[in-house]
């Protein structure tokens, strides 16, 4: 855990020195909701493995997922490059049963924390409306518990933005397009700071 920590100080710590090179700093501040993350790729695969290396003993139904919350600051500066962090939150919940005689075995719960900073290029920078593509990479937290086991890891983070539109001034709509941890579609709202 201590590492984690460490490691997560480096990560802002990179990112508020990017941001203090710039003579007069803006950001924006963003907040979404994304579906389809990697998050849901990686617990169904689980899943599957899981079932395989029981011998078909244990299964897993009923599984949800809240989708990806995110919280972004970046910088707004004037260029057409963006510095910034996005931190994103997901929760999952499915039931455990015994395959053999089909008995309830409990639920498990679990969730996700990444720290994902990210780099993205405005190829069309106008007033009103901006395209983008982006990248980024960090660390995620993920923590699930069944019965009384508590389960912790640490994962590489990602999320990889082909296409992404911005609508508006101060305060715009955005969606995008992305493989990773904020979702396949993540769509929300920008605020210029």
């Amino acid at each position: 855990m201590k590492k984690n920590i460490i490691l997560l100080c480096l990560v802002l710590g990179t990112f508020a020195g990017a941001v203090a090179q710039e003579s007069k700093p803006r950001f924006t501040i963003t907040a979404g909701y994304g579906l389809l993350t990697m998050p849901q790729f990686a617990e169904g695969l689980s899943d599957i493995l899981s079932t395989t290396v029981t011998g078909g003993t244990v299964r897993y139904e009923d599984a949800s997922f809240t989708g990806a919350l995110v919280l972004g600051v970046k910088t707004a500066g004037t260029g057409r490059v963006k510095l910034g962090i996005d931190v994103v939150s997901e929760r999952f919940s499915k039931k455990v049963y015994n395959t053999s005689n089909n008995e309830f075995l409990g639920d498990s719960r679990g969730s996700y924390l990444s720290f994902i900073p990210r780099i993205d290029y405005h190829w069309y920078n106008k007033s009103l409306l901006r395209l983008y593509s982006g990248v980024g990479a960090g660390i995620s937290f993920a923590s699930q518990k069944f019965q009384n086991t508590k389960d912790n890891h640490t994962f590489f983070a990602f999320n990889v933005v082909p296409v992404g539109i911005e609508i508006g001034g101060n305060l715009s709509v955005y969606g995008e397009t992305s493989v990773g941890y904020n979702g396949l579609i993540n769509l929300g709202l920008r605020y210029k700071l």
